[in-house]
């Protein structure tokens, strides 16, 4: 028997030695479906924001009232961070407190908690564009291309950093500075072209380089429904009528 458990000794220090030992279960990551009640709640409690929100402001109440309803909100959103840290419902509930604030023009509140926020959050693939609409708002930059710039720096994400890059690039589009906004939406294409700010950012890079005024009509050539071939030499020299649509 000692000489069975000796064996059997050796077989083990020979594996861990060639990095054959039987691996550890590694603790897997929560499934959608297992996230779905925490999802739920953050659009529950959003929605109940939004409407109690909206309530108060209809009946008179002023955005800067101390009883205005939005302080506890973003707290209540803001608890996700501890309830379930670094998930994409919490980057959500993160987000959009900060949208609400942006929304009550509390600007400076808005900052003070974007300023809690690591540069490697998850909730960065959703707050660039909540910066660029309070910017927007306030007709004011500063602010917005410090922060974004900041964390672009530091951010490892891909995902995050696309998001960053293309709302640096809409900042760039608003300061009427079309290259350095071209540069940006390249750089979030190259982050991550796969993702929706990759994708976002492609559309409006094509729109620099080939829709604005005084550039070249693209090139194109397509088979219509009825199998004939369009090319957009075929209409050049004559009047054109486009009709637009979609469905929602």
């Amino acid at each position: 028997m000692t000489a069975l458990r000796l064996a059997i000794s050796s077989l083990l220090l020979t594996m861990i030695s060639r990095g054959l030992a039987p691996a550890q279960r590694q603790p897997e990551a929560q499934p959608p479906a297992a996230r779905q009640p925490v999802a739920n709640e953050v659009d529950t409690m959003l929605r109940q924001a939004r409407e109690e929100i909206r309530d108060f402001e209809k009946a008179g109440g002023k955005k800067d009232d101390p009883k205005h309803p939005i302080e506890k909100w973003v707290q209540a959103l803001w608890t996700f961070r501890e309830k379930s840290p670094r998930t994409p419902e919490t980057a959500k509930a993160t987000s959009e407190a900060v949208h609400l604030l942006i929304h009550s023009d509390r600007f400076q509140e808005a900052q003070a908690r974007a300023d809690q926020i690591a540069p490697d959050d998850p909730a960065w693939e959703g707050l660039p564009q909540v910066l660029f609409e309070a910017a927007s708002l306030q007709k004011n930059f500063t602010y917005f291309f410090q922060k974004l710039n900041s964390v672009l720096a530091s951010a490892t994400d891909r995902k995050a950093r696309a998001s960053l890059q293309l709302s640096l690039g809409r900042g760039w589009r608003a300061r009427k500075d079309d290259e350095k906004a071209k540069a940006s939406f390249q750089a979030a294409i190259d982050s991550a072209r796969d993702s929706s700010s990759g994708r976002q950012a492609e559309m409006e890079l094509y729109e620099l380089l080939h829709l604005g005024p005084g550039n070249p009509a693209p090139q194109f050539s397509a088979t219509a429904i009825n199998g004939s071939r369009l090319s957009l030499a075929d209409y050049r020299g004559k009047p054109v009528v486009l009709v637009f649509w979609a469905t929602h």
